[in-house]
């Protein structure tokens, strides 16, 4: 029974096209053997989107923005979640298919790839219809793999302003601090305890109103970050950023010639610290740096308590 079944399992694998269809499959494994040197290898090639899903090719772009180092992935160390380096060899690698499955929007394609070194390795690419063209869906399952490494990891200047990464929808301090995001990572509605909406625009700082409610204004730099903020009552902040890594350095504030600031960094060992820097009428002093303790996270790393801060944070699922 046992030798049965591996000659079974074996039947299986060699056939070129499990489909009725061998026309059908012949097509596939060309458009695999076409669109399998737009898998990315060191960086996203260019001009490659529209040989992608549009879901697909999002996420990798996502996945891509993402600095490194993020538990080892980031930068172009994510191209091994995806295929040991075709190196640009085009025409010297071989692709042999090995089972090919068709239906009306959907395909998919199992094939050993032989780089020009001798390595083999075995790789499956989703293909979909997309506006009546074969495009890549999926490759070796990755797509489970991108929403997790996004979720857990994305950042952008708006993201870093508020100190959370992935797909965040929404930061609520108990202090009544707030941001809202769109599924880019990009500000929609920012608060303050005095402030209920914000401006990004407007130069002119509104008076505060009957109810005690003003705009509060965001500064940002040429970079895309947010360094200032002021909502009248509540003062001015001032923010810095690690830029390379995308997160926030410094936070502080104050007026006239006196200002705080909490500055926080990493000690020797990677632990996260925070130091006080205070400036008094030019004269700057900075307390030894200790460790951040954080009492609660959530599931993607991001702290929901810290010291006396406390706030609550929502997802895109």
């Amino acid at each position: 029974m046992k030798k049965q079944l591996i000659a079974i399992v074996a039947a299986l694998l060699t056939v070129g096209c499990s489909t009725n269809n061998k026309q059908q499959g012949d097509e596939i494994a060309a458009c695999v053997d076409s669109l399998f040197k737009y898998i990315p290898d060191h960086a996203m090639p260019q001009n490659a989107e529209k040989y992608y899903t549009k879901e697909y090719y999002n996420l990798l772009k996502k996945a891509w923005s993402v600095p490194p180092p993020v538990d080892g992935i980031g930068d172009e160390e994510f191209l091994y979640y995806f295929i040991e380096g075709n190196d640009g060899c085009e025409g010297e690698h071989k692709i042999t298919h090995t089972n090919t499955t068709v239906n009306d929007t959907i395909a998919t394609d199992v094939f050993t790839y032989t780089h020009p070194s001798g390595t083999v390795n075995t790789h499956k690419m989703t293909l979909a219809k997309q506006n009546g063209q074969w495009v890549i869906a999926d490759f070796d399952s990755t797509k489970a793999l991108l929403k997790t490494f996004i979720n857990n990891n994305y950042v952008t200047p708006d993201l870093a302003f508020m100190e959370v990464k992935g797909r965040v929808k929404s930061v609520i301090y108990k202090s009544k601090r707030k941001a809202f995001f769109d599924e880019q990572g990009n500000i929609t509605k920012y608060c303050t305890e005095f402030s209920s909406t914000h401006n990004f625009n407007d130069a002119a700082f509104d008076e505060v109103d009957d109810n005690g409610d003003v705009e509060v204004q965001l500064t940002r730099d040429g970079k895309g970050y947010i360094t200032n903020t002021y909502d009248g009552p509540g003062g001015s902040e001032f923010f810095e950023y690690d830029t390379t890594f995308m997160r926030l350095t410094l936070r502080g504030g104050g007026d006239g010639g006196y200002w705080s600031a909490a500055k926080f960094g990493f000690d020797a060992e990677g632990y996260p610290t925070v130091s006080l820097v205070e400036s008094d009428l030019g004269e700057e002093t900075e307390t030894d740096p200790v460790r951040i303790t954080y009492d609660k996270t959530d599931s993607h790393g991001n702290w929901l308590k810290r010291g006396n801060e406390e706030r609550t944070i929502e997802y895109y699922e």
